[in-house]
């Protein structure tokens, strides 16, 4: 009878056998489940591809980005990643998403941005956005995103991210796999990759040991060597062999990382706190906000109160504007917060609504000030960036309101795409230009003047070539029409060599748009 016990409580396999149990009793040993999805072992079975592909790729990107921040090797190098990934997963079996255009584009457009401008604060967001929107593309292909959202993508870029550093020294051991599996393989097919192998890592120690010894052997044949090594940088040659090896591990982990598909594609639901807890906070911000808001249409928009005693309107109107921007972007992740936590209640939906329109009058409130403030002072680029945040703000809270009405309203998708856009259009607005423009113009030096604020010169000359055709440029500079030996003068003509040798410097790799315009400009 205890056999018998011992019998039912075995577990029933599909085949109903006791996976080849002599007894009963006997314990059972799990099978080793295969954690390889079926795209990664589509990519270990393309070793060669991805392995040769990657470190063919750290050469392209050695070739087009070292020691070139700005040249015309960028929108090459660009378009050479698309194509290097669009190939990789046709390689894996992965389809392509018609949608991806607006990621391709936009790529392209930063990539060439970047060869028309020497502005480095331009240059640097561009390669974020590079860098952000190529992630944001590898996702938006290898998974099914159309129900994520922002939280979503926040958390799978960072899962992808610490993916890639455990993946890191993925190439070594599918590179074993790799060629076990070419042994096993019975179809007759032969592989080359690992005799090549073998004979570049034979090839350099043979070559030092035959060099050294001819060398030592024959005095021209040693002389005619040091002057081929004394021609070599060696600091140069390491850096770029160091490069193209980091890149290489990098790429290699990317494409390993994203076909593990650790990412849980399914959104779960959030919105499971009590509404009532939000009720509270939100609707004693929104009072606060409505009486702001009331005191900013009438002292400001308006005009016609009273203000304290030792203010004018143009002073009160030139203050408070980066603490105003600093509200309207926590009010933005305020209701962000509150779509994605809280239950759906009627209440919390016009608190919502009414804490977006007095946003609106922040946004608007800022703005004013910024531009009095200009016209006081001068431009500068973050005073220009102020402005463009306020009205990318102003459009992610349109998009945020109606949101809050209509819950698939695609939130992520449409911030993603303004933000984008309007990048794109500074970027290539190039911000140094107009700077120029505005703080030479004839009627604001006039103003500055009048009130005796202090000269701008220095940071005008502190700019990119962008704006050498206003500043390098004697009818639209009016410093450059004074023949003197003036400080002001001279900081034009430091900024006019500066261009000068940043022309020189340039060849095949880092030509750049801005330098050649500039370098017309130069007398």
């Amino acid at each position: 009878m205890e056999s018998v016990n011992q019998l039912n409580n075995q577990p029933i396999y599909p085949n109903n056998t006791y996976q080849n149990q002599p007894y009963p009793g006997q314990p059972v040993m799990a099978a080793k489940k295969d954690s390889d999805t079926i795209f990664t072992k589509r990519f270990k079975e393309n070793f060669s591809f991805f392995g040769i592909g990657s470190l063919l790729y750290g050469i392209f990107y050695a070739f087009c980005l070292y020691h070139n921040t700005s040249g015309i090797t960028y929108p090459f190098f660009v378009i050479g990643t698309l194509c290097y990934f669009f190939f990789s997963v046709q390689k894996l079996g992965v389809p392509y998403k018609k949608d991806s255009i607006f990621y391709v584009i936009s790529l392209v457009l930063l990539g060439i941005s970047n060869c028309l401008t020497t502005s480095l604060q331009l240059l640097y967001m561009n390669k974020c956005g590079i860098f952000l929107l190529s992630f944001i593309l590898m996702l938006h292909t290898m998974y099914n995103d159309k129900e994520w959202n922002l939280p979503k993508y926040f958390v799978a870029f960072f899962e992808t991210i610490g993916t890639c550093f455990a993946c890191i020294f993925r190439p070594f051991n599918d590179m074993i796999s790799y060629f076990d599996a070419q042994k096993q393989d019975k179809t007759g097919k032969k592989s080359y990759f690992l005799p090549v192998l073998i004979g570049v890592a034979i090839t350099f120690p043979l070559l030092a040991v035959i060099t050294a010894l001819l060398s030592s052997a024959d005095i021209v044949f040693a002389k005619m060597i040091d002057r081929v090594l004394a021609s070599f940088n060696f600091v140069t040659v390491f850096e770029l062999f160091f490069l193209i090896l980091f890149i290489f591990f990098c790429s290699y982990a990317v494409y390993a990382a994203l076909c593990m598909k650790n990412v849980q594609e399914e959104v779960k639901e959030q919105r499971k706190w009590e509404p009532v807890i939000a009720i509270i906070f939100t609707a004693a911000l929104s009072i606060v906000y409505l009486l702001f808001s009331v005191i900013q249409i009438m002292y400001l928009f308006i005009g016609n109160m009273q203000l304290p005693e030792g203010y004018t309107y143009s002073s009160y109107a030139r203050e408070g504007f980066f603490q105003l921007l600093a509200v309207c972007i926590m009010n933005l992740l305020l209701v962000l917060i509150c779509l994605h936590l809280f239950r759906e209640n009627i209440v919390l939906k016009a608190i919502l609504t009414v804490i977006s329109g007095c946003t609106y009058i922040m946004i608007l409130s800022s703005a004013l000030r910024m531009v009095m403030y200009i016209s006081r002072y001068n431009l500068t680029f973050l005073r220009i960036f102020v402005l463009w945040s306020l009205a990318v703000i102003f459009l992610l809270m349109a998009g945020v309101t109606i949101s809050i009405y209509i819950k698939r309203f695609p939130l992520f998708t449409y911030g993603l795409t303004i933000v984008a856009i309007f990048y794109i259009g500074l970027s290539f607005a190039h911000p140094d230009y107009w700077i120029a423009r505005y703080n030479l113009n004839s009627a604001h030096l006039e103003y500055l003047n009048e009130y005796d604020v202090i000269d701008s010169t220095d940071y005008l000359c502190s700019l990119s070539s962008d704006a050498a055709p206003i500043l390098l440029n004697r009818e639209k500079n009016p410093y450059l029409q004074q023949v003197s030996e003036s400080y002001t003068t001279d900081a034009f003509n430091c900024y006019s060599y500066n261009i000068q040798r940043l022309s020189e410097e340039m060849h095949i790799r880092n030509f750049n748009f801005s330098v050649y315009t500039a370098e017309k400009y130069i007398e």
